[in-house]
């Protein structure tokens, strides 16, 4: 799959300033109005209703606990993988130390990105929680949802290096993180979200 995006001149390593400026501003352009137009999506009110009906009322903490599952699927992951591709298994007295290769490393990376990930989804529902208006909510929701759905896939894209998704994914995730806090603390924000 990678290759082919290659093949396509979507991929994100190598080249110039100039290069990668070319890539990355379609990226942000996608990943901005995607987040500002989710919450008006049938798509995005089926999957907060059905969190809603059920698993729990509360999406934004069911996402924070998602992500938390999704950290350590990664993280098992790549312990489980290093045990048994290295001989001796895995480095518990250094596991720092340790320097894996290919879609092992890739494991361990995606791993640590969604638990930096974690700490700013966690900023965001802090300000949620203590700045969001009653309108608020459903915006918040639905972007909990979205970045529930961007963090699954960028496990998937990091450790098949597929960088032009996996960048995407991490867009996603980024952009509706800046969209809660802007829409909890600076209520004529939710003028520039397209809501229905």
């Amino acid at each position: 799959m990678s290759s082919l995006f290659s093949r396509a001149g979507l991929t994100l390593h190598g080249g110039d300033f100039k290069g990668m400026s070319l890539k990355f501003v379609p990226l942000k352009f996608v990943a901005i109005n995607t987040v500002r137009m989710w919450p008006s999506t049938a798509f995005a009110k089926a999957l907060v209703d059905a969190i809603r009906s059920n698993m729990t009322d509360h999406v934004v903490h069911f996402a924070l606990f998602y992500l938390l599952l999704i950290w350590y699927i990664c993280s098992m992951g790549y312990i489980i993988s290093v045990t048994f591709t290295k001989p001796g298994g895995y480095p518990n007295r250094a596991p720092r130390a340790y320097k894996a290769e290919g879609a092992i490393y890739r494991t361990k990376c995606s791993a640590e990105n969604t638990f930096e990930s974690m700490v700013c989804f966690l900023i965001a529902v802090a300000i949620y929680e203590k700045a969001a208006n009653d309108y608020a909510q459903e915006l918040i929701a639905s972007w909990a949802v979205l970045v529930m759905l961007a963090r699954t896939m960028y496990p998937v894209f990091y450790i098949g290096d597929i960088d032009f998704l996996r960048t995407l994914s991490f867009g996603l995730s980024l952009v509706s993180y800046f969209f809660m806090c802007m829409v909890s603390l600076f209520p004529e924000f939710q003028s520039f979200v397209k809501y229905a």
